[in-house]
């Protein structure tokens, strides 16, 4: 007997709720990749042998197959991506640039006397902000052209960024 199909706020719902799930699923992979994360400060612990990690791997495509099944069913269609890696990039790098510019002496003030730390901290927020700016250059200017594979990148000499914005 075939399923009825849902009025729009049902099917909607169940949208939402189909992509909570593969959400959690990714949240789920990347609790996965911790052991493969190169993170100064990691969250998980891995505690999963290669034997475990294989089996809740195959129990997420398994439940991510099932959320397709019940969309396809309903012919509820699922959206295409539409946000640029590019841009989630950018986006992230700003708000390092951001983080690390706070790092400098005018801002760090209100934690207590910083005489003494004053030239670590210039120098440490320079230095982030200077690999991020290089870093944002890279994905809001390359990307989307002629790309450099990573090797003749990382082989380029430095870049004098005392002149770069801090955008």
């Amino acid at each position: 007997m075939p399923e009825e199909s849902l009025n729009s706020n049902h099917a909607r719902r169940l949208s939402v709720t189909c992509r909570h799930i593969d959400k959690l699923l990714a949240d789920m992979e990347s609790a996965l990749a911790v052991a493969d994360s190169k993170q100064v400060f990691p969250e998980y612990v891995s505690d999963v042998t290669p034997a475990q990690r294989r089996v809740i791997e195959d129990y997420i495509a398994r439940i991510r197959l099932q959320l397709a099944r019940v969309l396809d069913a309903q012919s509820i269609e699922r959206p295409e991506p539409f946000i640029p890696v590019s841009r989630c990039l950018h986006s992230a790098l700003t708000f390092i640039n951001i983080a690390a510019e706070e790092l400098q002496p005018k801002y760090m003030r209100g934690y207590g006397d910083i005489s003494t730390a004053a030239a670590d901290l210039n120098r440490i927020a320079a230095e982030v902000v200077s690999l991020t700016t290089e870093f944002d250059r890279y994905v809001t200017g390359e990307i989307h052209g002629p790309m450099q594979s990573p090797e003749e990148e990382l082989g380029k000499p430095e870049r004098d960024n005392t002149t770069c914005s801090n955008t």
